[in-house]
């Protein structure tokens, strides 16, 4: 396999496009504690007691999501059917787990 940067950005540029706005969004949750970014302008306010804790799980499952993506970018010069299980399995995780963060702190 001849890698070359034109054909790892053919490959692999989407994924790491995404993992990129993946980790904006992990900084500004686990970071800035910025939780209207994920839950929307239209929804009322989490309770200040819960505020940071809520940051902290999302940001957490935003980032794991991220850090797969990256690994899926990798795993696409590897073999096809590996990243494509490894992206579903993380994608699934990711989903799981907002699902039970979101019914934890609402």
């Amino acid at each position: 396999m001849n890698l070359t940067l034109d054909s790892f950005m053919a490959t692999s540029g989407i994924p790491l496009m995404l993992s990129a706005i993946g980790f904006y969004y992990a900084w500004r949750l686990l970071v800035m504690k910025d939780l209207e970014c994920v839950r929307g302008k239209n929804k009322p306010p989490v309770r200040r007691k819960i505020h940071d804790e809520y940051a902290m799980a999302a940001g957490k499952i935003i980032l794991v999501f991220s850090i797969g993506v990256v690994l899926n970018a990798f795993l696409l010069w590897v073999n096809i059917y590996v990243a494509l299980a490894e992206i579903i399995l993380v994608t699934v995780w990711t989903f799981l787990s907002w699902k039970k963060m979101v019914e934890k702190y609402e």
